[in-house]
């Protein structure tokens, strides 16, 4: 008899569902007493302006629904608010009160108000018949349009097809499988319960579910992923049966003794004081608030986890954490599960962690439907997460309301079981707790902090261009145009150093050298932007959406919005860069950038799924001028760039003064700089086959020779083995010019 709820009688619940089956469902009447209310009419206007017309702006569920409903009739704002009210009927962690504010809420929008002395409001109607938990609540927007959907479906069925499908609980929870995100949403596990209290359980959150099938049967986390919502509700009345049997009553339930015991806190601890991870997380949330740093007080293991805490490095971070470890896996090479503390939002996230600093050997297993936390602020809060925005969320507890220990006990639970499954059962032998660790050495499992690592000293543009052969003037100058610009191309001819620029650049616009915020990739015609911005690549159970390096690069940067991030892209002109860079023309663009422009991307999975380039990432792109096998440069990304020419400084102070630092004389100097200098002059002047972008860069020579001796075995080494053979392409139509010009060289 699952609808048994323990000692407390939830009698009334199930009595206003009853009510509403037939007032709503077979009469077409409103619950509320307000007429013909549940009609496909009604129902078409909630489609057109709320489920096509959905509203990712700001603002609440309430104030954008009302926004969205204020051209419906008054009667499908009623209809609404009755299918807020059904929404609401199973929740036990929303009081009635608050339950009947949001209901009234909607029904002033049609001009009327709640019925006076209605058992179908009254507190034991209300009083909930198990918790939807926050994730129900944070994304009630997508239960409604479930709700939507599924009655637009049903109310087009004939009367006796719908008395039959309200007459047979099997054949109802087949038919739902036909709806848009059925399988996800706790709104289906609910409607099913209260529809057919005698057959179904009300267990209505995902991991609840996953849980007790896993605690009763022989099955993996991965084997019962894959059954369907209906597959699990055979296997938990299979449970429910035998276990009836065992213990020879029908009044059992999965959420009081002593099944309750039976099926959470079953991962594998250590010893009692292990059970519970709930004293550890307030104590941790309470010195969040404060500057203190100290973390040796901590357990250093959880559930047999090796347990690191952080609260940052030098000073308080924006996000403290608390991560579970298994052997082998790192806060810089891996996956865990871990608590991000959001202090500013108050939100505390149960995240599934990923290490970027290095990418993991192990990935998470998701369900289509899981969003990261950068999409989960995105949609819920409209802007980027401050950090660790690349990890899956897997509960989000809005600390404005008490935590439930039970709740947060069963929510690490079953993210733990998920954890050591897809490690393969991992050894917890291994694990030992990090009691050599210096205060406040914890690292985070995205490092990027507010303040330097002590070891990044500050250096000013002199310091940083040190040893590039450009002017201060001219340095200054390609500053300030990547300031203006965002997005600069370094092209030239090989050898003048355009990659060891670009890097310098770099530090000297970051007034750091922090090497963890530069990133430099290579482009080739292979390189796709499903490699540089997101797409399906190759996963343990199939193919997976995958974020491309630049994506996570922008996320990375988003997530430390007051310090320059710089991504450089080697042979930019190699690439298809209309193919890779997609959409990103747009926003790359120097006004385009930030949450103002954001758009969703060709792999988004809804309009919800955006993504901008931030304001503080700059990109440096870098062109050799010679290679004649490539294209222009696409003149709508051209156009998007400003373009600097980088040229051979044979004749410069600084290539002089490398020289002699490198060992070589005044005759050796003078040797290279006068030859290459006519070499150059040569290719200038050929303006029909070659030009200036061809000449040769001063760089083949400024690597100190190992045995430190700069003589004329060095320098014949460097003509005959690398500037040679670019000679030889150069008037590969003309080979006596090109050995004539090697001999010059070489006299």
């Amino acid at each position: 008899m699952s609808r048994y709820c323990g000692p407390i009688s939830r009698e009334e619940v199930l009595v206003a569902a009853n009510r509403w089956k037939q007032t709503c469902l077979i009469d077409g009447q409103s619950i509320f007493g307000f007429g013909n209310i549940w009609t496909s009419h009604n129902i078409e206007q909630l489609k057109k302006y709320f489920v096509e017309n959905l509203d990712y702006g700001e603002g609440n569920f309430l104030e954008k629904l009302k926004t969205q409903l204020s051209e419906t009739s008054g009667d499908a704002k009623i209809l609404c608010a009755e299918m807020l009210w059904l929404m609401l009927l199973c929740p036990s962690n929303i009081g009635p009160p608050k339950k009947r504010e949001n209901i009234e809420a909607i029904l002033s929008w049609g001009n009327k108000q709640l019925p006076a002395d209605d058992a179908v409001l009254g507190d034991l109607a209300l009083s909930g018949i198990g918790s939807g938990g926050t994730a129900y609540n944070n994304l009630r927007w997508k239960e409604l349009v479930y709700c939507i959907l599924l009655f637009e479906q049903f109310f087009e069925l004939g009367e006796n097809e719908r008395k039959n499908l309200l007459g047979d609980g099997e054949a109802f929870a087949k038919w739902c499988e036909k709806i848009p995100d059925n399988e996800s949403r706790q709104l289906r596990h609910m409607l099913i319960y209260l529809l057919f209290p005698d057959s179904f359980e009300r267990i209505f959150g995902s991991s609840d579910r996953v849980k007790v099938v896993k605690s009763f049967n022989a099955l993996e986390n991965r084997e019962i992923r894959q059954l369907t919502a209906f597959e699990l509700d055979q296997q938990l009345a299979t449970i429910r049966s035998e276990q009836a049997a065992i213990f020879q009553t029908e009044e059992i339930d999965w959420y009081v003794p002593p099944l309750k015991a039976m099926w959470m806190n079953t991962t594998n601890s250590k010893d009692a004081t292990e059970q519970t991870i709930f004293p550890t997380l307030l104590k941790f949330l309470e010195q969040a608030n404060t500057d203190n740093l100290r973390t040796k007080d901590y357990p250093g293991t959880h559930a047999g986890l090796t347990m690191r805490v952080s609260f940052g490095m030098g000073k308080q971070a924006h996000v403290a954490w608390v991560g579970l470890l298994a052997p082998e896996q790192t806060p810089t090479r891996g996956i865990y599960p871990v608590y991000s503390y959001y202090r500013e939002d108050q939100l505390l996230i149960l995240t599934k962690g990923i290490s970027v600093n290095s990418p993991p050997a192990i990935t998470w297993e998701v369900r289509e439907d899981t969003q990261t936390v950068e999409q989960y602020f995105q949609l819920e809060h409209h802007k980027s997460a401050i950090r660790y925005g690349d990890s899956y969320v897997h509960t989000i507890y809005d600390l404005s309301e008490d935590l439930d220990q039970e709740q947060v006990d069963a929510d690490l639970d079953d993210l733990i079981d998920e954890y050591l499954s897809l490690l393969g059962e991992t050894s917890l032998s291994k694990v030992k707790p990090l009691t050599n660790l210096r205060e406040h050495e914890a690292e985070p499992y995205i490092v990027v902090d507010d303040q330097q690592p002590p070891e990044l000293e500050a250096i000013t543009i002199e310091d940083a261009m040190s040893d590039v052969f450009l002017s201060k003037e001219k340095v200054e100058n390609i500053l300030a145009l990547l300031h203006k610009k965002k997005n600069i191309v370094l092209q030239g001819p090989p050898g003048v150093g355009k990659s060891f620029i670009a890097k310098r650049l770099a530090y000297a616009l970051m007034a750091v050298k922090d090497s963890a915020r530069v990133e430099m990739i290579q482009f080739h015609q292979s390189y796709a932007y499903e490699d540089f911005v997101q797409g399906y690549r190759p996963g343990g159970t199939g193919f997976e959406l995958k974020n491309g390096l630049f994506h996570q690069f922008c996320s990375k940067a988003a997530g430390d919005p007051k310090r320059p991030y710089v991504f450089i892209i080697d042979e930019i002109n190699r690439g298809n860069l209309s193919k890779i860079f997609g959409e990103l023309m747009l926003l790359i663009e120097a006004d385009k950038r930030g949450l103002d422009w954001q758009v969703p991307l060709t792999y988004s999975k809804d309009l919800g799924e955006r993504f901008y380039v931030p304001e503080n990432l700059y990109l440096i792109g870098l062109m050799n001028t010679a290679d004649r096998s490539l294209a222009m440069v696409d003149y709508a990304l051209r156009r998007r760039f400003a373009f600097v020419d980088l040229s051979a400084e044979f004749k410069s102070e600084g290539f002089t003064r490398q020289l002699r630092a490198n060992g070589a004389d005044d005759g050796m100097i003078s040797i290279i700089t006068s030859r290459m200098t006519v070499l150059n002059e040569r290719i200038s002047k050929d303006i029909v086959n070659l030009g200036p972008g061809f000449c040769i860069g001063h760089s083949f020579f400024c690597e100190p020779p190992k045995n430190e001796v700069c003589d004329n075995d060095w320098y014949e080494q460097i003509i005959r083995f690398e500037i040679e053979p670019l000679i030889r392409e150069y008037w590969f139509d003309d080979p006596s010019t090109a050995q004539d010009i090697v001999d010059d060289l070489l006299a």
